[in-house]
């Protein structure tokens, strides 16, 4: 409890008497583990950003609103004209 033993490495620590030459925990860069976790981070950013989905919605709302705006100012309009031909 109090201390005495010797320590293990912790990641990509150095060991203590081995060099100064620090292991990347998850090997080179062509291991399987390595593309585990490339895969785990595409899934987590496909299943929690969801950015480019809202960004759809409010495109599409917003074009929506504007057809709808400009259909009602030229219905607007033509009510207008008609009630000064009267």
């Amino acid at each position: 409890m109090s201390g005495g033993g010797t320590e293990t490495p912790v990641g990509c620590e150095a060991t203590p008497g081995g060099g100064d030459k620090k292991k990347d925990s998850l090997g080179t860069a062509g291991s399987p583990a390595h593309f585990i976790i490339k895969d785990l981070g595409e899934i987590h950013s496909r299943l929690l950003d969801h950015r480019p989905v809202v960004q759809g919605e409010t495109r599409y709302f917003v074009k929506e609103f504007e057809c709808k705006q400009l259909l009602t100012q030229s219905v607007d309009s033509s009510r207008g004209s008609r009630n000064e031909r009267r």
